[in-house]
């Protein structure tokens, strides 16, 4: 089967992934609303090694965006770059989902795609976890409906908050620290970030277990799952592209 292009561009980080079947030539770009199509265009040439042969046989794209004022420049540089269209996801889209929320509209297209993805991968109950930045949980059951979902502040815009209200208290690299009892302020930051943040998450996966009454797979996606995921107690497994899984599928059931 021939490739697609998938794009999901994210408030910090822009992913785009060349692939199918879960193969998946992808890299991860800075976020800016400020490149024009042609900067973009001179991105994906500089990135992507893609002859006019490979051009030729891809089935399309498809774009989910959390930051629309961008998505045109994005969809117009893919047309430039590879001569097609993009799917953009949102509402009149097809994704195979039963939306069980007040408001389907208010869904992200990422957190879509993770749910789709999360059903794939799984075809049980499933719970998708997104690191980037924010931390989202989605819940999706086994037959196939998405019951909703928490979102919870990131660890990036955590440590912004910290360092930004704090006069005494600098940023620190997010490495995972090898105890929870900082012996310097340093390590107390990455302590509270890194820790903090991977008990939240056990707790919240107890609380959602608690309430949906049954145990489901759990999947970790997003920039920061490498750095978390070591330090959760929870059984998880972590799947890197699971976004662009997700968005091909979706691409799938509207071609």
């Amino acid at each position: 089967m021939s490739n697609i292009i998938a794009i999901d561009i994210g408030n910090t980080e822009t992913t785009v992934g060349i692939g199918a079947n879960e193969v998946w030539d992808s890299y991860r770009f800075t976020t800016r609303d400020t490149n024009t199509s042609d900067e973009l265009l001179s991105l994906f040439n500089s990135t992507f090694q893609m002859t006019e042969e490979m051009k030729k046989n891809l089935r399309g794209s498809i774009i989910c965006s959390v930051v629309p004022q961008i998505t045109t420049n994005v969809s117009q540089a893919i047309k430039k770059y590879a001569n097609v269209d993009s799917l953009i996801v949102g509402p009149g889209v097809k994704t195979g989902l039963k939306v069980n929320i007040d408001n389907p509209k208010e869904l992200g297209p990422d957190r879509i795609a993770n749910s789709v993805a999360g059903f794939i991968k799984t075809s049980d109950n499933v719970i998708v976890i997104d690191l980037g930045t924010a931390t989202t949980f989605d819940i999706v059951n086994k037959n196939k409906e998405y019951l909703g979902g928490s979102i919870a502040p990131g660890i990036k815009i955590s440590l912004e908050a910290l360092t930004s209200k704090t006069a005494s208290l600098k940023s620190v690299e997010l490495d995972l620290p090898k105890n929870v009892i900082g012996k310097n302020t340093y390590e107390a930051i990455q302590s509270g970030l890194i820790l903090g943040h991977a008990s939240m998450i056990d707790s919240m996966i107890e609380k959602i277990i608690l309430e949906i009454g049954v145990n489901p797979k759990i999947l970790l996606t997003g920039g920061l799952s490498s750095i978390v995921h070591p330090a959760l107690n929870i059984n998880c497994e972590f799947i890197e592209n699971l976004t662009l899984i997700g968005l091909e599928e979706i691409f799938n059931l509207n071609n």
